[in-house]
């Protein structure tokens, strides 16, 4: 009885930590790198001339584009799993932890694009 309930405690402490940080760190990366990019005029290195690049290295416009575009994505799943956190609604932060797995998915099916 005791190791099932550690296990329960384990999962919920696990799936929180996961869907907060997995999101928050995606969202955190996208965003730094388009505020620093916008606002501060930090020199974006683009791949423009490497084959293997993905099709957004080719222009800045298209690059800031998807870097904000996946960034917001991932801000609004990170700020979904800490409000399912904070309401303890287990079912939203599952829901957060895998859509933070499906957008890390979608993060290398657009990279994969040439």
């Amino acid at each position: 009885m005791a190791c099932f309930f550690l296990g329960f405690i384990m999962n919920r402490i696990f799936v929180n930590i996961a869907a907060i940080l997995s999101s928050g760190i995606f969202a955190y990366s996208y965003l730094r790198e388009w505020i620093g990019a916008v606002f501060f005029k930090e020199e974006v290195t683009l791949q423009a001339t490497n084959p293997e690049a993905p099709y957004y290295h080719g222009n800045l416009e298209l690059y800031l584009w998807n870097t904000l575009t996946f960034g917001l994505i991932f801000a609004a799943i990170f700020a979904t799993a800490i409000y399912g956190s904070i309401k303890k609604k287990e079912g939203i932060v599952f829901l957060s932890f895998i859509l933070s797995m499906i957008g890390i998915f979608l993060v290398m099916f657009n990279g994969a694009f040439k």
